[in-house]
């Protein structure tokens, strides 16, 4: 491998050429990829070297020399500062076509895997404002003043918001009011800053909310902020408090209710779902019955089969399939999503369900030793995806068709890979922009086995 001749602090000029994983657009130099943030493919730039890595190197757009016809002006005044978006400087529609390309080049490269129908995304009619959920960072000054925002790119530090575009406006109006009230209520900068997190959810179905406070401890403010926030933020239904190790902990402990209610209802597909704070639902509601309608489409139940969902949440895509099926098994780690289920269980009167609180990657071994069998398993993991022990359990089960769902191109890929080893293909891949004005995509993609079921 020959030697970059670039160093950190050398400004090239180039043309980039496509968007890469994380939202950076990547030319070459002298054969060299260079990621460049703030950059938009077709740009001819000006980049800065930041970063020099044996295979790589990372810049930041300094001057943009000859812009892309997919350019645009960013209509958040945040833009430049806050990690939260990174596209907004590209057209919607070159979003959703970048977009595309991201899914196909992660199956090629990461998955190894050629020959497979990749639809075109599925992009938004109103790419703003479809965010159910929002975690805002807390930041307290030495002087007290209160911070709500998102962590900087490619740092910690809290950018404060005036507005989201992204969210809906009812999680702006409670980050608003919650500046507005514990100002009064915390006294001083180190009892303030043992708020460490805010999050909201909203039903846009009701238009109420639930806004969870993460502090260290339990701070005295807590019962008082919660009634303050009823009072202040209209369609605020129910507020919660969760403990948490510091800042620097991944984890926090279940909510408790401190005012108000705990959970809300939102409508998919014509059919309601209870949801709690704690429990895992996808952010962007519209889209997300688009993907219960692709599933049910693929799926095509009949009503001797029997449908097995792995990461099953709330219930969002068993329940849909249930209705047509002889049983439907759900397995779920997390006891609150797994409450939200039985509750939506008995929601939709349906006694052809069964639910399991494990862990799939040590139930399934169990289930796949005692000769189970599923004409349908619907996968919808977390970002870090299945892995290898889900999918050969899954494969022993022999279902006639496999969905998986994924927010992760790479891990989808690695995930389709694994499949296929175990004797499965993939039929097609259809990806859906979730995250507008963001990197990220979801996609889902079916298999079916490549030798008959003998059944």
């Amino acid at each position: 491998m020959e030697k970059c001749a670039l160093k950190v602090g050398d400004c090239v000029r180039l043309r980039l050429d496509a968007l890469a994983t994380g939202g950076e657009a990547v030319g070459r130099h002298e054969r060299m990829a260079v990621f460049a943030a703030g950059g938009c493919p077709g740009d001819e730039a000006e980049v800065e070297i930041i970063e020099v890595l044996p295979r790589f190197v990372r810049g930041v757009v300094r001057s943009v020399l000859s812009p892309s016809q997919d350019r645009v002006k960013p209509p958040c005044q945040h833009f430049s500062d806050c990690g939260g978006c990174q596209l907004q400087h590209i057209s919607y529609e070159a979003q959703v076509r970048h977009k595309t390309a991201l899914v196909r080049d992660a199956l090629a490269h990461v998955g190894g895997l050629s020959g497979i129908e990749v639809h075109d995304a599925w992009g938004m009619e109103d790419p703003w404002h479809y965010r159910g959920r929002a975690r805002y960072h807390v930041q307290v000054s030495q002087t007290g003043e209160l911070a709500l925002g998102f962590a900087r790119h490619h740092g910690r530090e809290v950018v404060p918001l005036r507005e989201c575009r992204v969210q809906h406006p009812l999680s702006e109006r409670i980050r608003e009011s919650l500046l507005n009230t514990m100002a009064p209520l915390a006294q001083g900068p180190h009892e303030r800053a043992a708020l460490l997190e805010v999050e909201t959810l909203i039903s846009f179905t009701s238009g109420k909310g639930l806004v969870t406070l993460v502090c260290e401890g339990r701070p005295p403010f807590l019962p008082s902020l919660a009634q303050a926030l009823m009072e202040e933020a209209p369609g605020l239904a129910g507020v919660l408090a969760s403990r948490k190790r510091g800042r620097g902990s991944p984890h926090r402990a279940p909510s408790e209710l401190i005012a108000g209610e705990g959970h809300l209802v939102e409508e998919l597909a014509d059919h309601s779902y209870q949801v709690s704070a704690d429990s895992f639902f996808q952010s962007n509601p519209r889209q997300t019955e688009r993907v219960i309608e692709l599933v049910r489409e693929w799926a095509q139940v009949a009503r001797g089969d029997v449908v097995l969902d792995l990461y099953t949440g709330v219930g969002t895509f068993l329940l849909p399939l249930a209705l047509a099926a002889r049983r439907a098994i759900g397995i779920e780690a997390e006891a609150s999503a797994l409450s939200d289920a039985r509750a939506n269980v008995r929601r939709w009167g349906l006694n052809n369900v069964d639910l399991y609180e494990r862990r799939a990657e040590r139930l399934l071994p169990h289930i796949a030793e005692r000769g189970w069998r599923a004409d349908v398993v619907v996968m919808n993991p977390r970002r870090r995806g299945c892995g290898p022990i889900v999918c050969a359990c899954v494969a022993k089960l022999r279902p006639r068709s496999i969905i998986l769902i994924s927010c992760d191109p790479a891990t989808l890929a690695r995930d389709l890979k694994s499949l296929t080893q175990q004797g499965y293909r993939v039929l097609r891949v259809q990806p859906v922009d979730m995250f507008p004005q963001t990197w990220h995509v979801e996609a889902a993609a079916i298999c079916e086995p490549l030798v008959t079921r003998d059944r």
